[in-house]
């Protein structure tokens, strides 16, 4: 089977894993998402709520130096007295002049507007809400502010506001109007500088009058900074989320896409595996090429038929590892016609046992009409043309042998006859004359003719086994003990090898006998020069082999086909019966005879009997 490539086995890696283990993922990747956002909102509202206190404070701070250096200018300059409201007025109108600062206002414990710069600059007293909400500062509590966020509307657009509110002074606090100059050594020499000056008294009156208001600075910063931040926050929040659901969409068709690949792969493996079964469970020989004309395919049948490992010849071409039979089936590159083609062919790969075979070699094309390989059929039709010729030859022996048997029993009666006239015509002649030996030779030529006949009718008529349960190692060497004496004497050295623990047999042991008696004669005789006769057993499957192999003259081709069809015979005496009425015997016990012969080297008798 084709290996599964790298990326097969990666994918089927990854459909190892449940579906629920991506749903996880994907949700445990929107909380991460979910947990980061409220986190990073709140550490940026911290933030921006960090720097909008820090720059209202600051603005605060602002104020209150340049209204004080303004104050110190006037009463250096000696000019006409200018009121703390007016210096506090023109350092909000500077405040309010920087990006993000909507309103500046300066309020007593009333709500009442002293100062004011921005947004309702007009008004004379804050609202209800603000009231409500500076209200919360709490008394003797040093650098205290509070702060809130505050929804509006804006030309016609809504938006949110930042609301810093702080002591002005905190109240409670030992704070002399002269420490409107400050502190240290530098205090004295102002005091003593402005002594003199009319507009001091008027200056530390309305220090004074502004300590004791326990007065608050409200600051009021726009808000869009932060809530733009916020927007890009969320807007970076929706396409991260939007990201997240197109790659577990995505991760959802890659899963579903490789549980159909996997499907797919299941399938095709699947399949390979009925082919590949298929094709090594079919009863003929399969070869096949692809485009290239390298062998791909070659099942077991094909493999036992050839006597070939089918794993070697894979991946080679027909050329390199076939027989030439069966290499002028394909066609190669010339593919002209396509048609299937059929051939029988004689393959002698081992001379004892030839096989014929029957081919049948077809092109394969692909969609395209492009070639796409060759598939050679082959069939092993050995048997099937030995039982063809065996049914030829007993249809023909079972008609020659009816007309044996009518002929025979026509022709004993007048040999009867003649019989008897030639012994009364022996009885009427003298002793000594001619004519005595004349009707002795008639007699016998008679009773000769009359043992012939006796013989074919045996052949004729079917026979009657007497079967029992016998060991052929003992008829074997029975039988090998009456010719012992011939062997002797033709000088043959007689080996007998019988195979340890065979089988018993059914058979008739006296037919048994008289079929191994006669092959035993027939191998002394092939040996009149002397030689070595050999007798051994063996088992084949379920199938106990009697062996009898000579080193006499052997059998000529054109005679080894021949040798069991009656009355077929090389000898000057004999009747042709003999290997006919052997072989007759054999097939009567369900088994079969084979010969195999060199001339001048050896002839080999094959008697094969079913266990």
């Amino acid at each position: 089977m084709t290996p599964l490539p790298k990326s097969a086995k990666s994918s089927n890696l990854l459909l190892s894993f449940s579906p629920w283990m991506l749903a996880v993922a994907c949700s445990l990747l929107m909380l991460l998402l979910a947990l980061f956002t409220v986190s990073n909102y709140k550490r940026e509202k911290e933030l921006m709520g960090e720097a909008l206190v820090q720059k209202g404070l600051t603005l605060m701070r602002f104020i209150s130096s340049s209204a004080r250096e303004s104050m110190r200018d006037n009463l250096r300059s000696s000019e006409t007295f200018i009121r703390w409201e007016d210096q506090v007025q023109a350092a909000m109108e500077q405040a309010v002049e920087q990006p993000g600062v909507e309103s500046v206002c300066l309020i007593d414990q009333e709500g009442a507007i002293l100062s004011s710069a921005g947004l309702h600059s007009t008004n004379k007293s804050i609202d209800q809400a603000t009231l409500s909400f500076v209200k919360t500062l709490k008394v003797g509590v040093p650098n205290q502010f509070i702060s809130r966020v505050i929804n509006g509307n804006k030309g016609g657009r809504f938006n949110q506001s930042f609301q810093l509110a702080a002591w002005h002074l905190p109240p409670n606090t030992e704070k002399h109007p002269n420490d409107f100059f400050g502190r240290g050594p530098g205090r004295g020499q102002m005091m003593r500088r402005f002594a003199n000056n009319p507009q001091l008294a008027a200056m530390q009156e309305e220090m004074k009058r502004f300590l004791d208001g326990k007065l608050i600075y409200i600051v009021q910063l726009d808000f869009e900074q932060f809530t733009s931040s916020l927007r890009r926050q969320f807007l970076q929040v929706i396409i991260l989320s939007i990201v997240t659901l197109l790659v577990a969409i995505a991760g959802a068709l890659s899963y579903i896409t490789l549980r159909g690949l996997k499907g797919s792969q299941q399938s095709l493996v699947a399949m390979r595996a009925f082919t590949d079964i298929l094709v090594s469970s079919l009863p003929i020989g399969l070869i096949a090429t692809d485009s290239q004309g390298v062998i791909r395919v070659c099942n077991s049948c094909a493999g036992d038929i050839l006597g070939i490992d089918t794993g070697r010849i894979r991946g080679k071409i027909p050329e390199v590892c076939l027989p030439p039979g069966l290499v002028k089936m394909f066609m190669g590159n010339n593919q002209e016609n396509t048609a299937e083609r059929q051939q029988e062919i004689l393959l002698d790969l081992d001379p004892k046992k030839p096989m014929i075979l029957q081919l049948a070699s077809m092109v394969v094309l692909d969609n395209d009409s492009h070639l796409a390989g060759e598939v050679l059929l082959i069939r092993d039709l050995t048997e099937v043309k030995s039982l063809e010729k065996e049914l030829q030859r007993s249809e023909r022996l079972a008609a020659l042998g009816k007309m044996a048997a009518g002929v025979a029993h026509e022709l004993r009666n007048p040999l009867s006859s003649i019989k008897g006239l030639a012994v009364l015509l022996k009885s009427k002649l003298s002793a000594f004359g001619s004519g005595v030996e004349t009707a002795d030779v008639l007699v016998k030529e008679v009773e000769r003719l009359n043992r012939s006949i006796g013989e074919l009718l045996d052949y004729a008529k079917p026979g009657k086994l007497t079967r029992e349960l016998t060991a052929i190692g003992d008829i074997i060497k029975k039988t090998v003990s009456l010719v012992q004496v011939d062997a002797e004497s033709y000088k043959i050295d007689l080996v007998l090898g019988l195979a340890a623990e065979l089988p018993m047999v059914i058979v008739d042991r006296d037919k048994l006998k008289q079929v191994v008696l006669n092959l035993l004669l027939n191998a002394i005789q092939a040996m009149p020069n002397g030689g070595s006769l050999t007798v051994r057993t063996e088992r084949d499957g379920g199938m106990v082999v009697i062996i009898i192999r000579d080193s006499g003259v052997g059998i000529p081709p054109e005679n080894l086909q021949r040798v069991f069809d009656p009355y077929f015979t090389t000898k000057n005496n004999g009747t042709g019966l003999g290997l006919a009425l052997s072989a007759k015997i054999i097939e009567e016990h369900g088994g079969t005879m084979k010969i195999f012969s060199t001339p001048n080297e050896y002839t080999e008798v094959q008697v094969m009997l079913p266990i």
